[in-house]
């Protein structure tokens, strides 16, 4: 698998009942994206052991996005992103969600994990002469739901073709 067939959407409506996401690819303008997940572990040892035992106890799951603000094709994604370095959402504005898609077999429609997730604005700038580059990290908030995402439509829809739940992220 390479990294193109990899892909994570974020939904820019910010709608907080997912009723209508506009989910749009983080591609262009952006040079390297990782989904860290962020396991918090407990970790013991008694003084008669030798050796220690972790458990995993959670995950927070997040992605750190680095834009640069160029010219392409998707404005409204560009919009989105300056208009969350101007106004600096916080609490319930600053929630949306994302999903990572899995390209593999014939498409359209393909392997998917939506998730909730809270929108930090890290920072806007750079280096003189080169492109401004905007920051903001995806916070994860609870579970992620499985599910098929559509990639010419922009669809997801939970536990379909694979027997998951069909819960959804409304909180």
């Amino acid at each position: 698998m390479k990294r193109h067939d990899l892909q994570h959407f974020v939904d820019i409506s910010m709608d907080k009942t997912l009723a209508k996401p506009e989910y749009h690819l983080l591609g262009e303008g952006i040079a390297s994206l990782t989904e860290e997940f962020n396991a918090e572990e407990e970790t013991e040892q008694w003084i008669n052991q030798a050796n220690g035992t972790t458990d995993v106890k959670s995950y927070t799951p997040s992605i750190s996005v680095e834009m640069q603000d160029i010219d392409q094709e998707d404005t409204e994604l560009v919009d989105w992103f300056n208009n969350l370095i101007d106004t600096l959402p916080t609490g319930s504005a600053a929630v949306t969600s994302y999903v990572r898609v899995r390209i593999k077999g014939s498409g359209p429609s393909y392997p998917a994990v939506q998730r909730r997730c809270a929108v930090t604005v890290g920072n806007t700038g750079g280096d003189a002469g080169a492109n401004v580059t905007n920051s903001i990290t995806l916070g994860g908030r609870g579970d992620g739901i499985k599910g098929i995402f559509n990639v010419e439509t922009g669809k997801f829809t939970a536990g379909t073709g694979s027997g998951e739940s069909s819960a959804s992220l409304s909180d």
